[in-house]
Protein backbone atom coordinates (compact mmCIF):
# COMPACT_ATOMS: atom_id res chain seq x y z
CA UNK A 1 0.00 0.00 0.00
CA UNK A 2 1.19 3.58 -0.76
CA UNK A 3 1.57 5.90 2.02
CA UNK A 4 -1.24 8.38 -0.03
CA UNK A 5 -3.15 5.50 0.45
CA UNK A 6 -2.65 4.54 3.91
CA UNK A 7 -2.88 7.79 4.87
CA UNK A 8 -6.81 7.68 3.57
CA UNK A 9 -7.05 4.51 5.04
CA UNK A 10 -6.37 6.12 8.17
CA UNK A 11 -8.18 9.49 7.79
CA UNK A 12 -11.33 7.53 6.92
CA UNK A 13 -10.74 5.33 9.97
CA UNK A 14 -10.88 8.62 12.42
CA UNK A 15 -14.22 9.73 10.91
CA UNK A 16 -15.95 6.50 11.30
CA UNK A 17 -14.55 6.61 14.80
CA UNK A 18 -15.92 10.30 15.21
CA UNK A 19 -19.23 9.25 14.24
CA UNK A 20 -19.05 7.18 17.20
CA UNK A 21 -17.60 10.30 19.63
CA UNK A 22 -20.58 10.99 22.40
CA UNK A 23 -21.20 14.59 23.22
CA UNK A 24 -22.59 15.64 26.27
CA UNK A 25 -25.26 18.16 26.41
CA UNK A 26 -27.37 20.41 28.61
CA UNK A 27 -30.20 22.61 26.77
CA UNK A 28 -32.67 24.30 28.58
CA UNK A 29 -36.53 23.61 28.27
CA UNK A 30 -38.98 26.84 28.51
CA UNK A 31 -42.55 27.60 28.38
CA UNK A 32 -44.78 30.52 29.08
CA UNK A 33 -47.94 29.02 28.45
CA UNK A 34 -50.57 28.96 31.15
CA UNK A 35 -49.25 26.99 34.08
CA UNK A 36 -51.01 23.55 33.90
CA UNK A 37 -49.85 24.11 29.56
CA UNK A 38 -46.39 25.63 29.76
CA UNK A 39 -45.84 22.01 32.70
CA UNK A 40 -47.37 19.90 29.88
CA UNK A 41 -45.03 21.42 27.07
CA UNK A 42 -42.54 21.06 28.65
CA UNK A 43 -42.95 17.38 29.58
CA UNK A 44 -43.61 17.01 26.21
CA UNK A 45 -40.55 18.25 24.89
CA UNK A 46 -38.98 16.01 27.60
CA UNK A 47 -40.76 12.70 25.45
CA UNK A 48 -38.95 14.02 22.15
CA UNK A 49 -35.45 14.17 23.99
CA UNK A 50 -35.85 10.45 26.15
CA UNK A 51 -36.80 9.07 22.60
CA UNK A 52 -33.89 10.26 20.98
CA UNK A 53 -30.93 10.37 22.92
CA UNK A 54 -29.26 8.31 25.76
CA UNK A 55 -28.60 8.63 29.62
CA UNK A 56 -31.23 11.89 30.29
CA UNK A 57 -31.38 13.40 32.90
CA UNK A 58 -34.18 16.24 33.94
CA UNK A 59 -34.41 19.06 36.24
CA UNK A 60 -37.44 20.04 38.01
CA UNK A 61 -39.60 22.59 36.34
CA UNK A 62 -40.03 26.02 38.32
CA UNK A 63 -41.54 28.90 37.46
CA UNK A 64 -39.52 32.04 35.94
CA UNK A 65 -40.33 36.15 34.83
CA UNK A 66 -39.35 36.87 31.75
CA UNK A 67 -36.30 38.10 30.82
CA UNK A 68 -35.87 40.43 27.78
CA UNK A 69 -39.38 40.57 26.66
CA UNK A 70 -41.61 43.54 26.04
CA UNK A 71 -44.33 41.89 27.97
CA UNK A 72 -44.24 40.65 31.46
CA UNK A 73 -45.40 37.16 32.06
CA UNK A 74 -44.45 33.49 33.89
CA UNK A 75 -42.34 31.20 32.35
CA UNK A 76 -41.77 27.45 33.37
CA UNK A 77 -37.90 26.24 33.13
CA UNK A 78 -35.93 23.32 33.45
CA UNK A 79 -32.96 21.84 31.83
CA UNK A 80 -31.86 18.82 30.67
CA UNK A 81 -28.45 16.50 30.55
CA UNK A 82 -28.18 14.04 27.70
CA UNK A 83 -26.10 12.11 25.43
CA UNK A 84 -25.78 11.86 21.85
CA UNK A 85 -23.06 11.64 18.91
CA UNK A 86 -25.02 14.21 17.14
CA UNK A 87 -22.65 17.12 15.90
CA UNK A 88 -23.99 21.08 17.59
CA UNK A 89 -25.24 22.60 14.05
CA UNK A 90 -27.40 18.76 13.95
CA UNK A 91 -28.51 19.52 17.16
CA UNK A 92 -29.92 22.99 16.68
CA UNK A 93 -31.64 21.42 13.35
CA UNK A 94 -33.38 18.85 15.65
CA UNK A 95 -34.39 20.99 18.66
CA UNK A 96 -36.08 23.79 16.08
CA UNK A 97 -37.92 21.34 13.98
CA UNK A 98 -39.14 19.77 17.46
CA UNK A 99 -39.90 23.24 18.79
CA UNK A 100 -41.98 23.58 15.49
CA UNK A 101 -43.58 20.54 15.74
CA UNK A 102 -44.48 21.19 18.96
CA UNK A 103 -46.35 24.71 17.82
CA UNK A 104 -43.68 27.24 18.31
CA UNK A 105 -44.36 30.41 15.87
CA UNK A 106 -42.31 33.52 15.53
CA UNK A 107 -44.52 35.43 18.29
CA UNK A 108 -42.50 36.91 21.27
CA UNK A 109 -45.10 36.70 23.26
CA UNK A 110 -46.72 33.29 23.00
CA UNK A 111 -43.83 30.80 23.74
CA UNK A 112 -45.23 27.57 23.51
CA UNK A 113 -42.01 25.81 23.69
CA UNK A 114 -37.87 27.13 23.77
CA UNK A 115 -35.05 25.35 23.62
CA UNK A 116 -31.17 26.36 23.84
CA UNK A 117 -28.36 24.45 23.84
CA UNK A 118 -26.38 25.79 26.91
CA UNK A 119 -22.96 23.65 27.66
CA UNK A 120 -21.44 21.11 25.10
CA UNK A 121 -18.88 18.81 27.16
CA UNK A 122 -18.70 21.46 29.71
CA UNK A 123 -17.73 24.64 27.60
CA UNK A 124 -20.86 27.51 27.56
CA UNK A 125 -22.05 28.30 24.51
CA UNK A 126 -25.34 30.07 25.03
CA UNK A 127 -25.27 33.42 26.87
CA UNK A 128 -28.44 32.18 28.78
CA UNK A 129 -25.72 30.81 31.44
CA UNK A 130 -24.31 33.90 32.43
CA UNK A 131 -27.24 35.87 32.13
CA UNK A 132 -30.07 33.77 33.51
CA UNK A 133 -29.50 32.65 37.42
CA UNK A 134 -31.61 29.82 37.52
CA UNK A 135 -30.18 28.19 34.70
CA UNK A 136 -27.09 27.59 36.70
CA UNK A 137 -28.97 27.07 39.80
CA UNK A 138 -30.75 24.25 37.70
CA UNK A 139 -27.49 22.68 35.98
CA UNK A 140 -25.61 22.51 39.36
CA UNK A 141 -28.90 20.69 40.64
CA UNK A 142 -28.65 17.92 38.05
CA UNK A 143 -24.59 17.86 38.04
CA UNK A 144 -24.51 17.63 41.80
Amino acid sequence: MEKREKFSSFFLFLQMLQKNVYHKYIISVGSNSEKDMAVQNIKTAFNFLIERFEAVVFSEIIPTHAVGMEVDCQFFNAVVRFQTPMQLVELKLFLKETERKMGRTSCAEDVVIDMDIILVNGKVVHEDYENRTFIRELIQAIEG
